[in-house]
């Protein structure tokens, strides 16, 4: 692995081998055969300030085990010069049912320096063949971003434990209080002194306003970095939630300001796998 791109295993995650050969490689695809469609590559915030990390994860969406090879990282600005790659590594990853492996990318260039704030294309190599992913976002100097690290899922990952996680970041307000909410749409939000909160006011949102009723970890602090990896989105095994949608954002809250609402998020949608 290289400077600016390191494996960080996700709580609880089935993942039983990382080797980093060639024959490995073969092995796994044998192994995953045709399974192989089912994992799913996640890459967000969408929006990322700077001082935070672009979060990518490669999850196993399926109830039996599978494998994937995970080969570069690629980085292209807006002018379609690719600004940093990482094509060093190979790692063979097995995952058991419903695991998944994080990796964080630091946001800065072949040179080590900070991306400027502009629209970027992330190219992702991740399968048990040679497709690629592209994911994009945005850099910006300030502001919240959420990403859902992985799909929800209505079944836990192998060996029990809770679903996969949320990351929360918003690099300038650390210590600060967060408030992860969710509602079935995004289409007109709710007015703040601060700013529109995306999401709309229907029921669904007014559940989440209960902390705890819908993700776990809804209400809480971040951390001196601007962050928070607590929040889960934990489904019981009930195929009726299957296919159902809906939608996530969060605040930062200052308490002890004029206006309570320090920051708004960017929105993710959020999909209910099997």
């Amino acid at each position: 692995m290289t400077r600016a791109l390191h494996v960080a295993l996700a709580r609880s995650t089935a993942r039983l081998i990382v080797q980093r050969s060639a024959g490995a490689l073969l092995a796994l695809a044998a192994l995953a055969g045709a399974a192989s469609a089912q994992i799913s590559t996640t890459v967000g915030p969408v929006l990322v300030p700077q001082g935070a990390e672009l979060s990518i994860t490669i999850a196993n969406d399926q109830p039996f085990v599978s494998g994937a090879s995970i080969s570069w990282l690629r980085v292209q600005n807006a002018a379609g010069q690719f600004v940093y790659s990482d094509t060093t590594f190979e790692l063979a990853v097995t995952f058991g049912p419903h695991g998944w492996l994080t990796f964080r990318y630091d946001l800065t260039d072949d040179q080590g320096q900070p991306l400027p704030p502009g629209q970027y294309r992330a190219f992702v190599k991740a399968d048990t063949g040679a497709a690629t992913t592209v994911h994009r976002f945005e850099v910006v100097a300030e502001g919240a971003g959420l990403v859902f690290q992985g799909t929800p899922t209505i079944h836990p990952p192998f060996g029990g434990g809770p679903g996969r996680t949320f990351l929360l970041q918003s690099p300038a307000d650390g210590g600060l209080l967060y408030f992860l909410l969710a509602a079935k749409t995004s289409l007109v939000g709710v007015p703040t002194c601060n700013g529109t909160f995306p999401l709309d006011a229907d029921p669904l949102l007014f559940l989440a306003l209960t902390p705890g009723a819908l993700f776990s970890d809804s209400l809480g602090v971040l951390d001196a970095q601007g962050r928070s990896e607590l929040p889960r989105f934990s489904l019981p095994e009930d195929p009726s939630l299957v296919g159902l949608t809906l939608e996530a954002a969060f605040l930062v809250l200052d308490p002890n300001a004029p206006c309570i609402v320090r920051r708004i998020s960017n929105v993710v949608p959020l999909a209910i796998v099997g």
